[in-house]
This record gives structure tokens, sequence and C-alpha cells, in this order.
């Protein structure tokens, strides 16, 4: 008997979001996962950001080689267009499909608008859910205090009730034909405003601490911090880490209703629950995620779970890319594969923030003004960090080069590039290869320009002013 197979992605988690990375609160149900599934230390993301990140699980390639990133889509007055057009136009296998083609019944659901139908994610399934707030309230004063009363009182979440609901519904109609899931939670994405009772301060504060961790004004917020233009005020970086690690606990609370709709049914499932990135929370002075690929943003959480299944359990310490996921799972599935295993280096990619980012017209003609001399070189150029054992190597195409011990100095605080300048010349090839992918990346149409609801949900998540 086929397994049903469920793969989450805790968007925007960084690894230490959960207890068993070295989280600072209890997270059950990521423990039981750890405890009886196979955990991984140190899983690396392809990509400091949802859209390549999550193509890359989704084909097993790179986000040079997909072309599922920044740099298929275009800005227009503040908006991105869709980059549905390049999702069905990769010509490559794509995880849904395979499974549908093995006689799954595919569902996915995504809180997330970048991985929507919008977003050309629903390719391969058979019902994709976008999943959000749907409760329409009036425009004008009475419309807004309502919305302030329903945060006050934690009436919102980020879709993820929705989607454990919706994930019941589809599990109970499986029948005996197996299910590939698909979901997308959004709890630890900015503005980070958990739901009571893991909203950590006073309930009349929650407008004030919504406002302090993006909401609309993320884009404008966090890059004028990042670039050096503003300064955090004091104690934001407490206060900010604070909420986004108890939107954490609330996403584990969510994973834990998952559990307990499996158990429900008894069916034989695994689970694999992985982040596309993480998040910066003030390490070194930055906040969000772009502008960087330092380890806040490209080591994630990874478990497989499936007892029933016998994918086996366990810690594995040496670091792994995401990019065998999918052949794993497919494998689990044909009842044959062996665990994902590191060993080999791993490439990660970023096109810039200006590809990545609707940065905002006055912050951008701040920074072409040169009004801040700490500008990250990944607001303008794009980049490749490259993980071998403990060495992580960053190259940027306008020359910059850095090189990290990361297990001896994982803030990444102490450049090795001058003093191992052998190991600088191995990593090099990485660099040149990854330049050259670039140039023979695919291209594929450009899609309308977001508008109206979609517009809508790019401003919550604070891509677009």
């Amino acid at each position: 008997m086929q397994p049903d197979v469920l793969v989450i992605i805790c968007d925007t988690a960084r690894a230490d979001a959960f207890r068993p990375w070295g989280g600072p609160y209890p997270t059950p149900a990521m423990e039981r996962l750890a405890r009886e599934g196979i955990v991984y230390s140190q899983a690396t993301s392809q990509a400091p950001w949802t859209l390549p990140s999550t193509a890359s699980i989704f084909s097993g390639k790179l986000p040079t080689e997909h072309g599922i990133s920044g740099d298929c889509f275009e800005w227009t007055d503040g908006r991105p267009s869709s980059p549905g057009g390049a999702v069905r136009g990769f010509d490559g296998p794509w995880l849904p499909e395979t499974f549908r083609e093995r006689g799954y019944r595919t569902w996915g659901a995504s809180c997330n608008i970048w991985i929507s139908p919008w977003g050309g994610f629903d390719r391969g399934f058979d019902e994709f859910d976008h999943l959000h707030d749907k409760v329409r309230l009036p425009q004008g004063t009475v419309g807004n205090l309502l919305r302030k009363a329903r945060r006050l009182y934690g009436k919102v979440d980020r879709g993820g009730r929705h989607a454990v609901e919706a994930f019941g519904r589809q599990y109970a109609a499986a029948g005996s034909r197996p299910l590939f899931g698909f979901v997308n939670l959004m709890e630890c994405h900015a503005p980070y405003d958990p739901p009571r009772p893991f909203y950590p301060y006073a309930p009349w504060k929650r407008a004030q601490t919504r406002h302090l961790s993006g909401g609309s004004t993320k884009s404008r917020r966090f890059l004028s911090y990042n670039a050096g233009l503003v300064e955090p005020p004091r104690d934001y970086i407490r206060r900010v880490r604070e909420l986004y690690y108890h939107s954490a606990r609330y996403e584990d609370w969510l994973l834990g209703r998952f559990l307990q709709v499996v158990g429900d049914r008894g069916r034989p499932t695994v689970i694999a629950v992985v982040a596309d990135h993480g998040e910066n929370l003030g390490e070194r002075g930055l906040f969000n995620h772009n502008s960087s690929m330092g380890q806040t943003l490209l080591r994630v959480p990874l478990v497989v779970w499936g007892p029933k299944v016998g994918v086996g359990d366990g810690r594995v310490e040496e670091p792994v890319s995401l990019l065998g996921l999918g052949e794993w799972l497919r494998a689990v599935a044909d009842a044959d594969g062996e665990p994902i295993r590191g060993g080999e280096p791993i490439v990660s990619e970023y096109e810039s923030t200006v590809r990545h980012n609707g940065i905002p017209a006055d912050i951008l003609g701040m920074l072409d003004a040169g009004r801040s001399d700490r500008v990250p070189s990944l607001v303008y150029h794009p980049a490749v960090s490259v993980r071998d054992g403990r060495l992580k190597y960053v190259a940027v195409a306008n020359g910059d080069e850095s090189l990290h011990d990361v297990e001896d100095d994982p803030a990444e605080g102490r450049d090795l590039a001058t003093a191992r300048p052998e190991d600088l010349a191995r990593f090099r090839p990485f660099r040149d290869a990854w330049l050259a992918r670039r140039e023979r990346r695919p291209t594929y149409e450009t899609g309308d320009v977001a508008e109206d609801e979609i517009a809508a949900h790019l401003r919550t998540l604070g891509y677009i002013d």
C-alpha cells in the first residue's frame, strides 16, 4: 500500500525557531517529530526567500537552473508581475506531477500569495487552496475598528487553521487512493502576530507590536534598518525576537493538529516538515530575509516522520541540501530509497534585493545617493553561497568574497578570506560555475502585474508599499 505523503513548509522558520534546533521555547509537536523521525541538524535552503527556494524543493534544481526567482518577473510601479509563467514553463520534473504519475491524488494549500495559483504553484495539483483570512470587512472607520478588534482578541491567524481543516477533509476523502498533500504555513512570517494564547504581551498592545514587526511597512522598515539608513528603536530586537519565537510556538501547535488528523485516521503516512528559508532577527544589524546569505536565512529545520512506513529515525549532523528531498519522498512512495545524506558541497543562490523586493522609491533614492556606508552588496548584486563541511564561502557578482567557519563562528563575524587563500581558491570554481549558470538561466514570458486582492496580500506581507 502506497503511503500518503504530506510536505509542510514552515515559511520563514529559521532552524532555531523550534526546540530540536535550539529554540528558546518548548515546541512539543516538532519535538515529537524529531524524536520519532529523522531530524537534520544542518539542512540548508537553496535560496533565502520563498519563490526560488520552494521551486528548488519541487524541482530538485538550483534557482539558476529552474529560473523561478526574482529574475523571472518585473516590477512595475512597485508591484511585481506574476511568476506563474515561469513555474508553468519549467520543463523538468515537478514534485506534485511526479506523485500524480504514481497514482496519487494531489492537493495543495498555501497561505502565501507567491505560492498560489497566481504564482503558478497549482501546477500538478488536482486541487489547490489559496488560504488567507477570508473575512471581508467594510472600508473606512468602521472597518478599521473591526479589524483592530479582531486582532486585539486574537481572532486572526495567517490561514493555518484553515489549512488544518482543509487537510482533514482531503485526508478523510482520499479513500483507497493515496494522497500527496502540500501545505505552506505563514505563522513565522512578518508581521509576527500570533493569536491568543501564544501572543506574549497584553492584548491591547497587539496593534503596536504588529506595526513594530512589519505589516504593510515591512519593506520600508526592515530595508531602512538593513542599509543603516535608520537605527532601530531601543529594545527593538528583544521585542521582535519575542514575537517571532511565540509565533513559532503557534505554528508548532498547528503542526500538532496535523499529527492529530493523521493519528485519528491511522493511514500509513509520511510527513516532511521543512522551511523554505529563515529570518534575520537583528543579527549583524539585519532583519527580514533579504540582502543576506547568512546562516540565519539558509539553515532551516528539516524532519521526516513516518513510523508506519519505516522511514527511520535518528539525527543527521552533517550539512545537507534540500535538493534531494523530493527524490527521497518519491522513493518512499515506491517502497525504496535511502534518506538524504550529506557530504557534498551545498550551493545556495540569491538574485539581489532589488529583484526580490519592491523597494520603495524614497528608500531606493537614499541608497542610490549613498546616504549610508553600510548598504549590503546583496541589495544590488546577486550572490552565491557554498557550504562544504564547516566552511562557508559567499561570492557576490561585484567581486566581494568572504569565508567563514560556521561551526566555530556561527554568527559569521570573522572573515577568513585573507587568512586562508588556499581555501578561497578551492571555492572559486563554484563561483565561476554559478556565473556561467546565470548567463544561461532559463527565461520566461512575464506575467500580469499584481492587482487588487493579490496586491493587498503582498502589501500585508510587506513586499510592496
